[in-house]
């Protein structure tokens, strides 16, 4: 199976792709400095089989291979202990099947301008009429653990409202254990 790993040159990106690897996933590394729509176009263009989506800042466990046999939808979205929540939430892992592959080529023109590209993209009717997409309850990695741009991950969660989900403070009293 292949795993696609999303990178803006993250710290942890030699990390989420061993954690990967080592369960077996041949991955692929979209790395760059190109915003996430320009990534995921291209790994909606070059893919052409199921494939599990994963952020360069997830540290990924087991849970991921269990994500991948699941078989009623066309879209997952795997949960993370996000890191800078110090709380369970969805993103930074997805499974997606082939099927899903004609709507996102089809549509992730009209996401260009958007800040969050793949959650427009998880949202197309295509996808809800009938219900592909599911949430998985299961904790799949970490996700933001070791960022280095913390000034920039604070000013992105401020302008989409977020800033009040996160403990930056406890966070940062740990990383410095």
């Amino acid at each position: 199976m292949i795993a696609c790993v999303t990178s803006i040159g993250e710290a942890t990106t030699d990390l989420c792709v061993w954690s990967l690897e080592r369960q077996g996933f041949e991955v692929r590394l979209y790395k760059s400095d190109t915003s996430l729509w320009a990534k995921l176009r291209d790994i909606y263009r070059d893919m052409d089989e199921d494939f599990l989506r994963v952020d360069a800042d997830v540290i990924c466990n087991g849970n991921v291979l269990q994500l991948t046999q699941l078989s009623d939808a066309w879209w997952y979205q795997g949960m993370v202990f996000e890191w800078f929540r110090m709380d369970l939430g969805h993103g930074g892992v997805q499974f997606i099947r082939k099927e899903c592959l004609p709507a996102l080529r089809e549509h992730v023109g009209e996401a260009e301008q958007l800040e969050r590209p793949e959650s427009y993209m998880s949202r197309l009717a295509e996808f809800h009429n009938p219900r592909r997409f599911q949430s998985f309850e299961k904790v799949c990695g970490i996700h933001g653990y070791g960022q280095t741009d913390i000034k920039r991950i604070r000013e992105t969660k401020n302008r989409r409202g977020q800033h009040g989900d996160y403990d930056w403070d406890l966070a940062a009293k740990i990383e410095a254990l």
